[in-house]
């Protein structure tokens, strides 16, 4: 695939951002931890006028959402976008986005799980990097371990050219199922809303890609289901490496090795390294990643390189 991307300028003390709320419904009290710590960093907070607001599981009416978050695209002043939450809601205003806002003036954009929606619609309309790591009202609030606060504060403070990944295979349960090395644009995020863009027009070409996943609250039948689904769309046909990341719930040693296995089955043998159990997802540690950005992935025996390039 031709790579393109645009690669946002990084926060710096005295910036104003702004907390958006297009997905799931937001607990006030759950704000009010992330908020501080936006603050601490020197940063000036501004909160979607939103915010507060529930229509059944969502945060508002899909016009409130959306016209809140196009209206932090086209005010210059904002220099960032952190979102609240996730939950459900981001498909459904990818139409009214105005994706023209986002290339004129590329932000700091910051979300997961839900969000995985809404990266790969800018990253395919637009080719604007966004950051996959924690959001205000889940686990910034909740409370960063050591390594995730680094990795958020250095995704959105450092220039993403000299933004360190990781990390070679030290970590605790990270291991290599297959050697390699590869170099495209990182992509992916929450399989089960991967798995819904695709035959949309929100769904970017995967050709060539690092492809990340990770979920939670996934059994394995279904993790099954999506997986086939990405192999009959051709998905697992082009990609040039896959980095299985944290599969939580119930059970995550069963998702883990059920996606483990499945993948093996259905990637090019010999070709496209594969590692599991990077530190990304819905539980800690959670390793910010810069979603579109061009990266070099190794895989060996010695261990796993994921490099910015």
């Amino acid at each position: 695939m031709t790579f393109r991307s645009t690669i946002p300028k990084p926060l710096r003390e005295g910036d104003v951002v702004g907390i958006a709320a297009v997905s799931g419904p937001v607990k006030t009290s759950d704000l009010e931890k992330g908020i501080e710590l936006l603050e601490g960093l020197g940063l000036k907070v501004r909160l979607s006028r939103n915010i507060h607001d529930q229509k059944d599981y969502l945060a508002g009416s899909d016009h409130d959402r959306v016209e809140e978050l196009n209206k932090f695209f086209l005010d210059p002043i904002i220099r960032g976008i952190f979102f609240a939450r996730g939950g459900y809601g981001s498909m459904r205003i990818l139409p009214k986005i105005n994706y023209r806002a986002i290339l004129s003036d590329p932000k700091i954009m910051i979300g997961m799980s839900d969000l995985t929606a809404l990266s790969m619609a800018v990253f395919q309309r637009c080719g604007v990097i966004t950051l996959a790591g924690p959001m205000v009202a889940g686990q910034i609030n909740s409370g960063l371990d050591e390594n995730s606060m680094i990795s958020f504060v250095e995704a959105i403070t450092e220039p993403v050219a000299h933004y360190q990944i990781v990390r070679e295979v030290g970590s605790p349960g990270l291991k290599v199922l297959r050697p390699g090395k590869m170099k495209g644009p990182l992509l992916g995020g929450c399989l089960s809303l991967l798995v819904s863009l695709l035959g949309t027009q929100y769904c970017p070409n995967f050709t060539g890609c690092v492809l990340f996943i990770e979920d939670v609250n996934e059994p394995p039948y279904k993790i099954d289901r999506m997986l086939t689904q990405m192999k009959l769309a051709g998905i697992f046909e082009n990609i040039g490496g896959v980095i299985i990341c944290q599969f939580a719930g119930d059970d995550p040693e069963t998702a883990t090795s059920t996606v483990e296995k499945i993948v093996l089955e259905y990637v090019k043998p010999d070709i496209i390294p594969v590692i599991s159990n990077f530190p990304h997802g819905h539980v800690l540690p959670n390793i910010t990643l810069p979603v579109g950005a061009l990266v070099e992935f190794e895989a060996s025996t010695d261990g796993a390189h994921l490099r910015l390039v």
